[in-house]
């Protein structure tokens, strides 16, 4: 073998080696690369875990604060119940009052009539001393119950006088317990509470237009279904395409809902998914 023939032969084996460091180059960087990605979407999967977590926890906290509500309204009612009939028993009671106060004077009455027809029969004293003590018996229970509807009206008041600041304090703690809900960005009037906890019908619509902002790099999509559909702002509905190229493009979350159409922004998108006129979307898959 001549020299060049040698050179040559030594040339393509060092060649060799250096294609052979790069092949295995290339495998190592695409193992990490995969590694990688999948340590990525790992950290994504335990991400969305946590933020279901905590958004179950709140919607447990909004639930126990509507119960707090309710059974502080209950409370109140309860109350002003109460008051009532406390407040018609202490009537009742002091007219009572008044008319043993009016059989007492007679009794008195009577007693000083006795008294006086006393020195002229003997016999009419003894019976009217016996008269008068049983006036006198009857005064002091008389009084006796007097004392005591006062001491009954008197710890009725203060019992409604407690009831009274029970109730301002649950309507205070059921404001704050409101403006604790609007500082944190949730929803007060109960009626949309319960319009966004409602589960989402199932319907189907079809993408009419997608957009992309100039700032900001949102992707707006309009579909052709809206409220009449059972839908609200925040609906979450997924987009897919069925044919030869069917597949799972993404999410998309409602800004704005119309009787016959809505407008969302893609808050999530598959890979290599492209949104365009003519797909459909659905609230379940």
């Amino acid at each position: 073998m001549t020299f060049i023939g040698k050179l040559l032969v030594i040339i393509q084996f060092v060649l060799t080696l250096c294609f052979m460091a790069l092949a295995g180059a290339v495998y190592t960087s695409q193992a990490n690369w995969k590694a990688t990605a999948a340590t990525l979407q790992t950290r994504v999967d335990q991400d969305t875990r946590d933020m279901q977590i905590l958004t179950e926890e709140k919607n447990k906290e909004i639930d126990d604060l509507k119960k707090q509500l309710v059974e502080t309204k209950n409370q109140a009612d309860d109350a002003r119940n109460d008051f009532v009939a406390l407040q018609r028993q202490f009537d009742q009671q002091k007219t009572e009052v008044d008319r043993l106060k009016v059989q007492v004077n007679t009794q008195e009455s009577l007693a000083t009539i006795a008294g006086n027809e006393a020195t002229i029969r003997r016999d009419e004293a003894l019976l009217h001393r016996r008269i008068n003590e049983g006036l006198n018996q009857a005064q002091n229970a008389l009084n006796a119950r007097v004392s005591q509807l006062e001491d009954e009206n008197f710890n009725q008041q203060v019992e409604l006088k407690d009831l009274s600041t029970r109730y301002n304090e649950l309507l205070k703690t059921a404001g704050a317990y409101r403006r604790v809900l609007a500082a944190n960005g949730f929803e007060t009037d109960p009626k949309k509470i319960d319009r966004n906890l409602a589960p989402l019908p199932l319907v189907q619509g079809e993408v009419l237009k997608t957009e992309k902002a100039r700032r900001g790099g949102r992707e707006y999509v309009e579909i052709s279904i809206g409220s009449d559909d059972g839908l609200t702002e925040g609906s979450t509905l997924y987009v897919y395409r069925t044919g030869d190229r069917a597949q799972y493009l993404g999410e998309i979350r409602l800004e704005l809902v119309h009787p016959d159409k809505a407008v969302g922004i893609v808050v999530e998108k598959a890979k290599n998914g492209v949104i365009e006129r003519k797909d459909y979307v659905t609230t379940k898959l």
